[in-house]
């Protein structure tokens, strides 16, 4: 299940970029975030059904705003972001990303997901790592 459409990418005037290189750039922007949310959103599908509208409207500018991310950096994967380590910050927008040379034994999805991302994915609930316990 595509997150997002390349209609509605072009709709919240992200970057752009042809439907080629969004295709690619969607799969990078996928595997973060499912990543970041163990796979909350492939293990349950209906979730996302049961939401209203605002939290649907949410994660879908969190969706671009990721694929700005990569579009824009070029990093896709926490290796590349340690790769690319002697860079010491970032841009977009009004965003900036500072970093310093990064433990190669990390695999901390922060190395190469956007803030703003994390912000609204923790918004959404969807960062929760706790255990629901029910008396």
């Amino acid at each position: 299940m595509a997150y997002l459409t390349y209609e509605e990418y072009q709709q919240l005037h992200f970057q752009d970029m042809n439907e080629e290189s969004f295709n690619k750039v969607l799969m990078r922007a996928t595997m973060a975030i499912n990543s970041v949310t163990n796979f909350r959103l492939l293990k349950n599908d209906k979730l996302m059904n049961d939401w209203p509208d605002w939290m649907k409207e949410q994660f879908k500018q969190a969706v671009g705003l990721q694929m700005e991310y990569v579009a824009k950096t070029g990093i896709e994967t926490a290796s590349d972001a340690r790769d690319m380590g002697n860079i010491s910050s970032s841009s977009i927008g009004d965003t900036t990303v500072s970093t310093g040379k990064s433990d190669t034994g990390s695999s901390d999805t922060s190395l190469y997901l956007s803030p703003d991302v994390v912000s609204i994915l923790g918004a959404l609930g969807l960062l929760y790592k706790g255990v629901a316990y029910v008396r």
